[in-house]
């Protein structure tokens, strides 16, 4: 991670740059993307839909396994492509402002567009999450709306963490951080219960019923396999 601080005319500036790249930053960026679903969007998309999916294929019959296939490679593919926004990421915020510069680049190739910059208004947030996963700190703001398109994590350098805390209570900003064991617990929860209705099931799916039924599933592996190694380790 690197930081460094622009001292200008009104404020001072402070921004940082931080990377999980190619294979080896996998792992942490789909906890961290894991990690910033809302509670009520990853119980009703990773969860419920999946489970009424499944279970309407092992009633009903081998061709309803269709719908469940599809609907996994679709949130596969989502999920990989949304997670790529940890990949390389940009943050410049102004300590007497509030102003909060987000750039998120993510991996090339990439299904998404990156390296557009946005700006919000920590008044405009209502409180901050930290996470911490294995060194790697992350924050969650949560904004007044349930869905909203602004920038809503990004992870942040040991040395910045407290400075950054400092700026949100200055802007009344409530911050919620637990220890890093007590903190991460229902992470790994969540990951493992998507990892089997998305991952896992998926692909035994392949094996139980026809294997014709699980070609999207297999499809967006293999796209995402492609993806990562042109991206590199």
């Amino acid at each position: 991670m690197d930081s460094h601080e622009k001292i200008g005319d009104e404020q001072t500036t402070v921004t940082w740059t931080t990377q999980l790249r190619g294979f080896r930053g996998l792992p942490l960026r789909h906890l961290f993307n894991v990690a910033d679903f809302s509670r009520s969007l990853w119980w009703s998309a990773l969860t419920v839909v999946p489970l009424v999916l499944l279970v309407v294929a092992v009633v009903v019959g081998d061709e309803t396994n269709y719908f469940y296939s599809m609907y996994a490679a679709v949130m596969i593919l989502f999920l990989s492509q949304m997670s790529e926004r940890f990949i390389h990421t940009t943050i410049e915020f102004g300590r007497e402002t509030g102003e909060l510069e987000t750039t998120y680049h993510l991996g090339n190739p990439s299904l998404f567009r990156g390296g557009e910059q946005t700006t919000i208004l920590l008044e405009d947030v209502e409180a901050a999450r930290f996470l911490s996963f294995a060194g790697h700190t992350m924050v969650r703001l949560h904004h007044p709306r349930a869905f909203s398109t602004k920038p809503t994590a990004f992870l942040i350098p040991p040395d910045k963490d407290w400075e950054f805390r400092r700026v949100l209570k200055r802007h009344d900003v409530s911050i919620d951080g637990a220890p890093e064991g007590d903190s991460t617990d229902w992470v790994w929860g969540r990951c493992a219960v998507t990892g089997v209705f998305l991952g896992i099931l998926p692909v035994c799916a392949a094996f139980i019923w026809h294997p014709a039924y699980s070609w999207s599933v297999l499809l967006v592996l293999f796209v995402n396999a492609i993806f990562l190694l042109r991206q590199g380790w």
